[in-house]
């Protein structure tokens, strides 16, 4: 999960050591990124920036659209080593959560950049989600399109991250779906930097996968609703 604050800071204005207090009214954060390049643009047309909050380190405020009378500099996501702005970016990706009854049931992890993840990529242009993710879960742990069957659709996840290439920050929304697969043989899609692939009791592929994205999306999910 992220938070969006809409801004007028310039792009070399510094994060003060102290961060930003609300003098009176406190921030009115935004729950998504277009919301908040909505709501960064002034009366007479001036575009400002937006910030990339990490609400874990924020004390917000209010049971609707989330507030805060602080933010520290701490929170703030979307800085440089120089403490430039980075421009948040929307990235979209498919990705799926591969399921098979086993002695309760497994689901297929990849192995990349020193992590255990879920298989998962961005779309192609013109590309819907769905397509995408059976895509991406069919090239990166190595089997036929045609082996994996999508069960359910899972709502999606949202983090972010720096992507020095393009100068940018990337909000990286990923659409997930539920899978299974009669493939039986799988080939890590090594060019991605995937080193293997696994079944793994849900359980303990809870607790093995990296990122706190992926742990949120298993929690919220009934492994047995998946199989098909």
């Amino acid at each position: 999960m992220l938070l969006f604050l809409p801004t007028f800071v310039r792009a070399h204005d510094p994060v003060p050591a102290e961060g930003w207090t609300a003098d009176g009214e406190p921030y009115r954060l935004a729950r998504t990124l277009a919301e908040a390049e909505a709501a960064a643009v002034a009366p007479d047309g001036r575009l400002g920036r937006v910030l990339v909050l990490d609400p874990a380190r924020l004390d917000l405020r209010g049971d609707g659209a989330p507030t805060t009378g602080h933010v520290p500099r701490e929170a703030v996501l979307n800085v440089d080593p120089d403490g430039d702005y980075w421009r948040p970016a929307p990235v979209a990706a498919g990705g799926g959560v591969v399921v098979r009854e086993a002695d309760g049931v497994d689901v297929l992890l990849i192995f990349r950049r020193g992590a255990w993840d879920l298989p998962k990529g961005k779309l192609d242009e013109g590309e819907t989600p769905k397509k995408a993710a059976r895509r991406e879960v069919a090239e990166e742990v190595g089997v036929r399109k045609k082996s994996i069957t999508v069960t359910a659709d899972l709502g999606t996840t949202v983090h972010g991250y720096v992507w020095p290439s393009r100068e940018v920050y990337a909000v990286k929304t990923t659409h997930w779906f539920g899978m299974t697969t009669t493939a039986e043989r799988f080939e890590p899609e090594t060019k991605e930097g995937i080193e293997a692939v696994a079944w793994v009791p849900w359980a303990e592929a809870r607790a093995r996968v990296g990122f706190d994205t992926l742990r949120g999306l298993m929690d919220r999910v009934d492994p047995a609703a998946l199989i098909g």
